[in-house]
């Protein structure tokens, strides 16, 4: 069983990358947005969950699942709970379905050791950074 780790640091919006997001470290929509996802499994498929914060700041936890392409690419999905309140107070919607949030993209991974990448979670509207640790 190999257990992962990602801590996630870093998001750049490329749709709405003009709102006034939470933690914003420019005005094209980069952020600094604390999140960490537990995934546990094989070289080949893990789940798990995703806990941190949204682009408004709000809370945000859910399952979440990955796929091995190859040994530096997934495909990655799942979704979590989505924050209205937080959204509304920005004067926007957020990317939600029925309250869910998805997440749905490929995580390209930059090797830094065996048990270290540089993950970039290529998704709808964002690209977002984490560094992953591998158990």
């Amino acid at each position: 069983m190999i257990t992962s780790i990602l801590v996630g640091f870093l998001t750049n919006h490329y749709i709405g990358h003009n709102l006034n997001y939470c933690n914003s470290l420019n005005s094209y929509g980069t952020i600094h947005n604390p999140y960490a996802v537990v995934l546990v499994g094989s070289v080949d498929n893990k789940v798990g969950f995703i806990k941190g914060k949204d682009s408004a700041c709000g809370d945000i936890f859910g399952p979440v699942g990955s796929v091995s392409i190859n040994d530096n690419l997934d495909f990655i999905a799942g979704g979590y709970n989505t924050n209205f309140k937080e959204f509304e107070k920005l004067g926007t919607k957020p990317p939600s379905i029925n309250g869910i949030t998805p997440v749905l993209g490929l995580n390209y991974k930059i090797p830094i050791t065996n048990n270290i990448k540089l993950n970039n979670i290529i998704s709808v509207g964002i690209i977002t950074h984490a560094i992953s640790f591998d158990f």
